[in-house]
């Protein structure tokens, strides 16, 4: 069995539990993580107090809570509420999330953390740790992808529209790293940016309108729409409207916002150029976003899907696994 130091301590515990229940010895148990995670093994001691808690009844794998501590809002209710937002909104905060379901911000962080099993990558919610399918699927999209678009013709990375949402605040105390603003516009590839969030169908039409004076013939058709999974652009509405745009989607791999073109730079860009600054209404803001945009040099959006290609072959270089960045 091949090694994998990236299976997290959570995992183990899981599979300890699932081999007990199959009333496998405890040395065999940690002699089997020992060959699939290595140096990241739990020790011996910890695997014999997890089988004998498994042994004993137990069907969790989370940590018992602090004596004391206050129960936490984790009903199925609160659970579905946090994760629908969440899936909605990849960019929200803590705090947004608990303010939205109505909970505390440690019940927030909770539910998060230990049972959707979420942390934050490039400002999203992600699994904590990604899990062997979708580890491949990661690898088989990237895969695909640069099969198409690596080494081909630099014209057809032209071909590619982009989008993205984030928060930007009037008045932020300090930089925040999530968020939601639609962005239009940007040089070539197009990147379109909006300083709020704005209806979707305002976004489309803003689109049309900027590929109609450039290909009056074609407008957007075989044009390719890459966006990540986040639930707003899945829904069929969307979907449906960029099939009648004659619009084609770049596959996007599960779980993967740290290689979406707009996360890893643009969006990141702009909240360090923004930060400390203070607007007074939704107009003034907006026009601090275009004056950034229009300053930057088209080469910079075109870097931008030529790091694509490099998030991509990082991908695949770690196996469908998380990577860090700059």
């Amino acid at each position: 069995m091949a090694s994998c130091p990236n299976f997290s301590e959570l995992e183990q515990r899981k599979y300890i539990k699932f081999r007990t229940i199959l009333k496998i010895p405890l040395k065999s148990i940690h002699d089997e993580l020992a060959t699939i995670c290595g140096e990241d093994t739990l020790s011996y001691s910890t695997v014999r107090r997890w089988v004998s808690l498994f042994r004993e009844g137990r069907t969790s794998v989370q940590d018992a809570p602090l004596p004391g501590a206050q129960k936490l809002a984790t009903n199925n209710d609160k659970l579905s509420e946090v994760k629908e937002y969440v899936e909605s909104f990849l960019h929200s905060s803590v705090e947004e999330v608990a303010n939205y379901v109505g909970i505390s911000t440690g019940s927030a962080h909770t539910i998060l953390k230990a049972d959707l099993e979420l942390r934050k990558v490039q400002v999203r919610w992600v699994p904590h740790s990604l899990t062997f399918p979708q580890k491949a699927a990661r690898l088989q999209m990237a895969k695909e992808n640069l099969e198409i678009y690596e080494g081909s013709d630099p014209r057809r990375l032209l071909e590619i529209v982009t989008g993205d949402e984030t928060w930007i605040q009037f008045k932020p105390p300090i930089r925040k790293q999530d968020g939601k603003v639609c962005l239009k516009k940007g040089g070539v590839p197009q990147l379109f940016v909006y300083p709020t969030p704005v209806p979707r169908r305002y976004g489309v039409a803003e689109v049309e309108k900027h590929y109609l004076k450039r290909r009056p013939k074609t407008v957007t058709r075989g044009l390719k729409i890459l966006q990540d999974n986040a639930r707003p652009h899945k829904s069929l509405a969307v979907r449906q409207k960029i099939k009648d745009m004659g619009m084609h989607e770049v596959p996007h791999p599960p779980y993967s916002p740290e290689i979406a073109p707009l996360n890893f730079w643009l969006c990141r860009k702009l909240k360090d150029n923004l930060s400390g600054r203070e607007f007074e209404d939704r107009l003034s803001l907006g026009r601090a976003i275009y004056r950034y945009l229009e300053v930057i040099p088209k080469d910079e959006y075109r870097k931008t899907f030529e790091n694509w290609i490099k998030m991509l072959n990082s991908v695949v270089a770690y196996k469908g696994d998380y990577f860090e960045h700059s």
